[in-house]
């Protein structure tokens, strides 16, 4: 068996998805940008989505306001991390 079997499969936390943006290391921050994107390609794939975004948006401009969010508002980081990145997004690129 392999040795993840036994654990149990939980959600990233926003505090864990802040602590990879102030990561020292370039790779734990890279993570956590890649995380972001990957919640918002999901987002931008959702039909019920309020979320546009121009072609020209990049992901480190979305990724400072998430960490930005995060740093503001320290409540946020009991909550899921997609969760916060979908409501940093909504308020951010709402469709109008």
């Amino acid at each position: 068996m392999p040795a993840q079997a036994g654990k149990s499969i939980r959600f990233l936390t926003a505090s864990e998805l802040q602590a990879s943006l102030l990561s020292q290391q370039e790779e734990i921050r890279f993570n956590g940008r890649n995380y972001i994107m990957g919640v918002v390609d999901t987002l931008m794939l959702t039909k019920s989505s309020p979320i546009c975004m121009q072609e020209q948006t990049e992901i480190n401009q979305i990724t400072e306001l998430v960490k930005l969010q995060l740093q503001q508002r320290p409540e946020l980081l009991r909550y899921s991390a997609a969760s916060v990145v979908r409501e940093v997004m909504a308020a951010n690129y709402p469709c109008v």
